[in-house]
């Protein structure tokens, strides 16, 4: 019983491996050639709106449930 136990594990594990293995394979059929895309352009046609310099930027809204999590992990770190 015991080596029936041990060559179902043996089997098991092959079989975990082998498919994993080759899982991402496909195959194709002979003489066919796959031809890779056609690389897109790296610039990019038409107008690119900026703000004005002088803008200011906003600011950020600070969430209370953030700063309570923020105050409570340097707390933690201060503790170690």
């Amino acid at each position: 019983m015991r080596k029936f136990r041990q060559l179902s594990l043996a089997v098991v594990l092959t079989l975990m491996l082998g498919i994993s293995a080759l899982a991402g394979t496909v195959e194709t059929p002979p003489g066919t050639v796959e031809t890779p895309p056609a690389p897109h352009s790296a610039t990019a046609t038409g107008i690119i709106r900026t703000s004005p310099s002088d803008a200011q930027s906003p600011t950020a809204a600070t969430d209370p449930v953030v700063d309570i999590v923020l105050s409570l992990m340097q707390t933690a770190l201060a503790l170690c």
